[in-house]
């Protein structure tokens, strides 16, 4: 093992010890790395401090990390997102279901911006699903970060359609495995939205 005060570098072919002076800077992936391992310590010891229960607002931060292993359960109800406007008219449009679907091109092996917004734009559905189950019963779904989060969500898409409504609802449906969806699995129904705010 070396001590601390030398650093191992790859050159000509050859690996050379250098002796760091007292007054060297860390590197910046040196300091990288120390922080990692500095945060899955703290997560390591605060496991054992709460009895080994995963979970807390500082491990939501951890989710790339980590494997959603549900995944492999079985598809289960999938959460939706479904808008509706309404016109001049005051006529309302059926409900239209924000279902991403990927794309792909020979470039999207290199770099795929529009497919990962796309599916962040549905983990944070998700999210929020997770979220509506995980609130207590006299909790406020409008107090919900996501809940407002998936709103402007909403206004996207609607722009994206070149829409501009009076107003708007968006609704959200756990909706089963080859199931077509309909109102009943609605588990949110966000109220009447003013398009001008």
């Amino acid at each position: 093992m070396f001590s601390n005060s030398c650093v191992v570098h790859w050159r000509y072919g050859h690996f050379l010890l250098i002796k760091r002076q007292p007054g060297d800077p860390m590197t910046t992936a040196n300091a990288s790395l120390l922080l990692i391992a500095a945060y899955f310590l703290f997560l390591l010891i605060s496991l054992k401090r709460r009895g080994q229960i995963i979970s807390g607002p500082w491990l939501f931060l951890l989710r790339s990390f980590f494997p959603n292993w549900r995944f492999y359960h079985g598809p289960g109800n999938q959460p939706r997102l479904f808008w509706r406007i309404q016109d001049q008219n005051q006529q309302w449009t059926d409900w239209h279901m924000f279902m991403p679907r990927a794309t792909f091109h020979v470039s999207d092996w290199l770099h795929n911006p529009r497919n990962n917004l796309t599916l962040a734009n549905q983990n944070l559905v998700d999210h929020l699903s997770a979220d509506i189950i995980a609130m207590p019963d006299d909790g406020d779904v409008r107090d919900l970060v996501t809940y407002h989060m998936v709103m402007q969500l909403t206004r996207h898409l609607i722009t994206c359609e070149s829409i501009a409504p009076v107003h708007y609802q968006f609704q959200l449906r756990l909706v089963p495995a080859y199931v077509p969806p309909d109102e009943d699995m609605a588990v949110l129904t966000s109220p009447t939205l003013s398009w001008l705010k």
